[in-house]
């Protein structure tokens, strides 16, 4: 029998050698270790009612080319291809909650130095009606309903920065949806500056076929300092009401016409809001997954702060940093000396499809967009597979 001493320090030097191999391990491990953690709780949870175990993966590959060259349009010509794999796990009980753990692995098509080039956690706690649902913790950006124009997240955007960090609330009735939610972007810290972003959505159908809609989009961007960066707090509100029509006449329209306002301000340098604005018309018409999109602004460079800014500390811009959105609504006018407001053009054809119930998704397009007066075309292509499945621990009578 060992003594009480004996047992204290056998006690001590084991959590020492376990903090040191904890503290050794890479993220991806500690991913893989807090995977097998919530696969152990689950199944200690297996005694309880209504209890199951979810598991699921996502995997989206991602294709964007760019040719801007001879354009004004506010973007650089490139290529991204890449792809990201997201195992999750979790419980649910009750029907209504679930506790879901997962990770975004990334990786770069091309690069051959690190398997994967990235790796984030989501970890999130759902309640889930027919109508309700609300969410806690870093979920994916899919879960939201609401309709976000590319003003809002760019394509790039979605797959790259897929994660809300903080809560979400929706509600979805027969007629419409409405949600609100609030994602805690960046912490301050030495190394980045405090953002969060408030995003709320709704839409309302009317008639008796439910053609007509109006629905609206709004953002609230606080984008402030860091503990190296001090007293710098930039705004950057947009706020996006629209009307629209869904109707087939042989092929299926759906048109929506936009209300642009956005209010932007560098506090640190500037005593007065910056309000550009404009209006942006989309028409779309498809057929057997084949599609035309037509995107037609008119309006201000609504990210007068990208490739530069009043403060002089940031001769560059703050980039896409304060933007998500793409950068042709950033695309600089052509002052002709009449007054003449930015335009520019997406003319997308393409090819929009989902097989094998829902679980593989494609959406491919050739795109033909204009400044004004040049033109430049944009190639994207997307392949999304999504699994998922429940196991009911209830033993089976």
């Amino acid at each position: 029998m060992c003594d009480k001493y004996s047992t204290n320090r056998g006690n001590r030097l084991t959590l020492q050698i376990i903090n040191s191999l904890f503290s050794r391990m890479k993220s991806k491990i500690r991913y893989i270790f807090a995977t097998l953690l919530v696969l152990v709780v689950a199944t200690a949870a297996s005694a309880q009612e209504n209890m199951k175990m979810v598991l699921g993966v996502d995997f989206d590959t991602y294709f964007d080319n760019t040719e801007y060259t001879g354009t004004n349009l506010a973007a650089s010509s490139g290529t991204i291809f890449s792809s990201r794999l997201s195992p999750k796990i979790g419980v649910e009980w009750d029907e209504r909650n679930s506790l879901v753990f997962g990770v975004d692995l990334f990786n770069d098509f091309g690069n051959d130095t690190q398997f994967f080039s990235k790796a984030r956690p989501q970890i999130y706690y759902r309640f889930a009606t027919p109508k309700v649902k609300a969410y806690a913790g870093i979920f994916d950006r899919k879960e939201m309903v609401g309709y976000y124009s590319e003003l809002f997240f760019s394509d790039r955007a979605r797959f790259f920065e897929n994660r809300v960090q903080g809560v979400m609330g929706q509600y979805v009735g027969e007629r419409g949806y409405v949600e609100l939610s609030v994602d805690w972007c960046g912490m301050y810290s030495m190394e980045s500056r405090e953002r969060f972003r408030v995003l709320s959505a709704g839409r309302y159908d009317f008639g008796r076929n439910r053609i007509f809609y109006a629905g609206y989009a709004l953002q609230m961007f606080h984008f402030a300092g860091s503990e190296a960066i001090i007293g710098s707090v930039v705004d950057n509100v947009i706020v996006n009401p629209y009307v629209g029509a869904n109707f087939n006449a042989f092929f299926d329209f759906d048109i929506k016409l936009h209300g642009i306002l956005t209010v932007q301000r560098d506090r640190a340098v500037e005593d007065y809001s910056h309000k550009p604005g404009g209006g942006l018309l989309q028409i779309r018409m498809s057929k057997w997954g084949l599609y035309l999109d037509e995107q037609i602004y008119v309006g201000d460079n609504l990210m007068p702060y990208y490739y530069s800014a009043p403060n002089n500390h940031f001769a560059n811009g703050y980039g896409s940093e304060l933007y998500a959105g793409s950068t042709l609504f950033g695309t600089k006018p052509y002052w002709r000396g009449d007054g003449s407001s930015n335009t520019f053009y997406d003319t997308r054809i393409g090819y929009s499809n989902s097989f094998f119930n829902d679980t593989v998704r494609l959406n491919a397009f050739f795109a033909f967009q204009c400044d004004g007066e040049n033109w430049g075309t944009r190639q994207m292509l997307e392949l999304k597979i999504n699994l998922w499945k429940d196991i009911s621990f209830q033993k089976k009578r």
